[in-house]
């Protein structure tokens, strides 16, 4: 298959950041793909014959001396060899449009369902049949905004179960709901529930934080049936956002979710029985993988394609590059490779809902959203949540500055006092948290052009510090935990 020249800012497939992770893109018409070590537009195969593919806009088509061949979006993801986004198989049901570009010959690239049911559960009135013999039928479902990966929907109940009139239905597919190009595998609901069961089982009785207790696991149907976090539940992030904390509000949160995840982390470390539960939940490690550190060199080269970081180019320093560079493959690896701690594996605001009395009083906090559990590194975990506040006090601090800080620091208190860490797990938490704003901080809406391409710049030099520091005691992010 003719060779496709790669971009200059890039490794090719045999560097560095090539053996870390690539990028298979099944070609419509053809029996081979090619494999890239950038995100999505630049490939390179070893056949050595000519060609050239234009990535610029979205033009689509690859051309070479004897052949022209409509291709679509990548289809596969690999991080040393483990799969993040499987090759979807044809013949099934469903078939979408390709992430990129609009002329592909889809038959090649198609996300899958590969068992057919009767019923399709992503529908309020298949859910309502589905449910009509059971415990928890209802004629009320409601579906739910804010996930991404599945079809979730609160069910009022035509008859209270176990005293409660609503419980939350989440129904998967093997795909990503709002990107159903991207395959995701369905034993994510094995860990979900397996980390549902074992975390709240491990929490004390009187804990403020808590996870939904689960009903149900249909595992035929892809269905799990789990506690309803209110119908008034704020998240986190809104909370804050929209200037609702107080600051004594704000710490009284920090403090049970630093408590929360500290503890967590400490009952996680070594736990055979708890690790060997979700030690087969490969996909979490390399999606995790590589939405951050995949991701950031791209990122940082001017070829991210982000429009943010466009019009000019966002290039990081040179020496700064070669610093992320080494940081790229030695946590990949590290991630890969650990299997002595439980994580979380997406700890971020968003998926904290929080209760909210009649007086303005936080009562009780709910994290959900677990199918990224695994054994990992809790650096990345902490760092996940210490970024997220640090955005959103740096994005407006006139409405959340205050308290975006008082979160942040009664949850490093608490995660120290309750844990204790040491400085490998500081140093990689500082990493996370300037890893997480240089790849999110112009991909989400933190603010206008400049403001974002600031963010992005300072998660740059917040990874290289953190990388670079002889000791963590002193620095001003993580200086708390130590």
């Amino acid at each position: 298959m003719p060779r496709i020249a790669s971009k200059p800012g890039f490794a090719s497939s045999g560097g560095e950041l090539g053996r870390v992770m690539n990028i298979r893109v099944l070609v419509a018409g053809s029996k081979t793909g090619i494999e890239s070590p950038s995100e999505r537009h630049y490939y390179n195969d070893t056949a050595g014959s000519s060609g050239s593919l234009d990535c610029s806009a979205k033009q689509n088509t690859y051309q070479s001396p004897k052949e022209d061949i409509e291709y679509g979006a990548f289809a596969a993801i690999t991080i040393r060899n483990q799969p993040i986004l499987p090759l979807k198989k044809q013949g099934t049901r469903r078939t979408t449009k390709p992430i990129y570009g609009s002329s592909t010959t889809s038959s090649s690239i198609m996300a899958t369902t590969e068992i057919k049911p009767t019923l399709d559960l992503s529908l309020e009135a298949d859910v309502r049949v589905y449910l009509a013999k059971t415990p928890f039928a209802s004629t009320d479902v409601q579906p739910l905004s804010g996930g991404t990966g599945n079809y979730v929907f609160r069910l009022r109940l035509d008859a209270p179960y176990e005293g409660r009139r609503t419980v939350v239905l989440k129904h998967a597919k093997p795909f990503v709901k709002d990107l159903p190009e991207l395959a995701f595998e369905l034993s994510r609901q094995k860990y979900e529930v397996e980390a549902l069961r074992r975390v709240r089982g491990w929490l004390p009785a009187d804990s403020l934080v808590t996870v939904p207790e689960v009903h149900l696991f249909d595992e035929d149907a892809h269905v799990i049936i789990m506690d309803d976090a209110g119908e008034d539940a704020i998240s986190l992030k809104s909370y804050i956002q929209q200037g609702h904390a107080t600051l004594a509000s704000a710490k009284k949160i920090g403090a049970a979710v630093g408590a929360f995840l500290g503890g967590m982390h400490k009952w996680g470390k070594g736990n055979k029985e708890l690790c060997a539960a979700v030690a087969g939940n490969s996909q979490a490690k390399a999606m995790s993988a590589w939405v951050f550190y995949g991701r950031l060199l791209p990122t940082l080269s001017g070829d991210s394609g982000v429009p943010k970081l466009m019009d000019p180019p966002l290039v990081a320093a040179a020496e700064d590059l070669e610093v992320i560079k080494g940081l790229v493959e030695e946590t990949t690896a590290a991630l890969l490779a650990v299997d002595d701690q439980f994580v979380m594996g997406d700890f971020w605001p968003g998926n904290m809902m929080l209760r909210i009395d009649g007086q303005g009083e936080v009562e009780g906090i709910s994290v959900l959203d677990w199918e990224l559990t695994k054994t990992g590194l809790s650096g990345l975990d902490i760092g996940q949540f210490c970024a997220e506040m640090h955005l959103l006090r740096r994005s407006q601090p006139e409405v959340c500055g205050s308290t975006a800080t008082g979160v942040l620091e009664e949850f490093l208190k608490e995660y120290k006092r309750t844990c204790e860490p040491g400085e490998e797990v500081a140093r990689r938490t500082v990493v996370q948290w300037g890893v997480h704003m240089a790849v999110l901080g112009a991909r989400v809406d933190w603010g206008d052009k400049e403001a974002s391409r600031r963010l992005v710049l300072e998660g740059v030099r917040i990874v290289v510090d953190g990388v670079q520091s002889r000791s963590l005691g002193e620095n001003g992010h993580v200086g708390g935990l130590l």
